[in-house]
């Protein structure tokens, strides 16, 4: 029995196969290995330093920014911090990384 206004699972199944076909010449990016650093003998994560950058940036600016009284015109203080700590790590990223 099929119900009207269902989709149906093949719909889904091509979907997700479209998905995993698009996603294909990206495995060969694995090749390369993660981005990494030596740190006391530990090798981390470039994206775990990118992180730590992106949260003391967010932090400074909110610091920035209740200096300068604008603390009090922002609506949604924590989605804007996050994406200013998110825009922070990124350029992290491409600053220290290059890709």
């Amino acid at each position: 029995m099929k119900l009207p206004g269902v989709f149906s699972f093949r719909f889904f199944g091509a979907l997700w196969l479209g998905l995993a076909l698009l996603m294909a010449p990206a495995k060969g990016w694995a090749s390369i290995g993660a981005p990494s650093f030596p740190l006391a003998g530990a090798y981390f994560p470039a994206w775990l330093l990118c992180l730590f950058i992106g949260g003391i940036g967010a932090a400074l600016l909110r610091l920035v920014c209740l200096i300068l009284h604008i603390d009090g015109l922002l609506r949604f203080h924590l989605v804007t911090y996050i994406s200013m700590g998110t825009i922070i790590g990124l350029i992290g990223w491409l600053l220290l990384f290059g890709y």
